[in-house]
């Protein structure tokens, strides 16, 4: 046995070392990349122009697609005349490349180590083949995070600058009224820190107003309950009133009900008989009335005329008129018989019109009777005479003014109405 353990340990303690050494080769393969050299790639070169740059890109960097990695970076360089920035990229024969695709500097949000980015391989005609060029986009950055690209931030810093040189203008433009505006600002603002104090002091004393009201309304409530309290017990005693007076209250309503029957029964139909007494009196005196009415009207004109020609000639009261006087007084007095029978005539006529609309309108025996139609044509023949001699006797007078001599003629007279049948 003792001979024996010296080996054993000897053999694992070989063992061991073995395996350390085999571990660390492989960490220091995996570590190197040395293995991607050992299988099938192929190596072209990424330009990129000499303004945008490749910050961040050295030998080993990543090569990826869509976020994985298919190669690495072999070189950094520039071109002969140093316009262009060359980086030697080699990638898995596997993955296909066309002369479109689209490839991007990647750059992190922390750190300076960036990466190139295939995000598009490329479509039509053929592979891109091992040792060509293809251009590169020049890195998004942190914006490349929202899919954005530097194209795409330099369209959008042109529309902001557009933007801030349309509102310079817009602001240039409009600088008086812009300044009226802060200018009445400042001047409100002032105002309203000047009236300050004096507003929150009506405010105070309207907060005190209103505590002060609060105090005294409990006192007007307390009284107002009491109020309600007396109106309820006045309710109360109405109640046993009633009560009390329910058989006087039942006597007198039946009082009334008695009342109100017999002027239903026997007051009621005594007013129509009169009234009906008082309509056909005032149909058979119709004429009458109108009459009446149209003298009135009549008196009322003349009594009008008299006043204007008083007015226009107060000294004809005082004095005697000579003969041109008196000529244009007959002259006046036969335009006045005129207007007389022109109100006459209209009066009448209206009259006739309202005997006629109320022979058609009446039921049968209830209309106007055969004298009151011939009284109404009777008053509109003598009114249509009145007038035409009116009319014939201004014409007269007319025609003796400017030398002539009259022409007789005489008045026409209008038809009878025809009384209207009864419906």
């Amino acid at each position: 046995m003792s001979l024996r353990s010296p080996s054993r340990y000897t053999v694992l303690a070989g063992l061991f070392l073995l395996g350390s050494v085999a571990l660390a080769i492989v960490i220091a393969f995996s570590l190197t990349n040395v293995l991607e050299r050992f299988r099938p790639s192929k190596q072209f070169t990424v330009r990129f122009k000499m303004n945008e740059g490749a910050p961040g890109l050295k030998p080993d960097s990543q090569v990826t697609l869509g976020g994985q990695k298919i190669g690495s970076v072999t070189s950094v360089g520039f071109d002969d005349d140093a316009s262009h920035v060359l980086v030697g990229v080699r990638i898995g024969s596997q993955y296909p490349l066309f002369s479109n695709a689209i490839i991007g500097l990647e750059r992190p949000l922390l750190g300076s180590q960036s990466w190139i980015n295939i995000s598009n391989v490329g479509s039509g005609g053929t592979a891109l083949a091992a040792g060509s060029t293809i251009d590169g986009r020049p890195a998004g950055g942190f914006l490349s995070q929202f899919g954005l690209t530097q194209d795409d931030v330099r369209k959008l810093l042109d529309s902001t600058q557009d933007t801030i040189a349309d509102l310079n203008e817009l602001i240039n433009a409009n600088r008086a009224k812009i300044d009226g505006i802060f200018d009445d600002v400042q001047t409100i603002t002032k105002s309203t820190r000047e009236r300050w104090p004096d507003w929150t002091s009506k405010f105070d004393l309207t907060l005190t107003n209103v505590s002060n009201f609060s105090k005294d309304l409990s006192p007007l409530a307390s009284n107002f309950n009491s109020k309600v309290e007396n109106f309820g017990k006045l309710l109360g005693n109405v109640n046993e009133v009633i009560e009390e007076n329910r058989g006087n209250i039942h006597s007198i309503t039946s009082d009334a009900k008695d009342i109100a029957s017999t002027l239903k029964t026997q007051t009621v139909p005594s007013v129509d008989n009169i009234t009906k007494s008082i309509e056909g009196w005032c149909a058979t005196e119709l004429p009458e009335l109108r009459r009446s009415v149209a003298n009135l009207r009549l008196m009322t004109d003349q009594a009008k005329r008299a006043v204007v020609e008083i007015r226009a000639q107060p000294w004809r009261l005082f004095f005697q008129p000579s003969k041109k006087e008196l000529e244009t007084d007959v002259l006046f007095w036969a335009a006045n018989a005129y207007a007389d029978a022109v109100s006459d005539l209209r009066s009448a006529t209206e009259g006739m019109q309202h005997t006629l609309a109320l022979a058609n309108s009446a039921k049968g025996g209830a209309g106007p009777t055969p004298d009151m139609l011939n009284a109404q044509y009777k008053l509109l023949q003598d009114s249509m005479e009145s007038y035409k001699k009116a009319e014939q006797d201004l014409l007269d007078v007319l025609i003796l003014r400017s030398g002539g001599k009259t022409q007789p003629s005489g008045p026409a007279k209008p038809e009878a109405p025809k009384a209207a049948q009864p419906k």
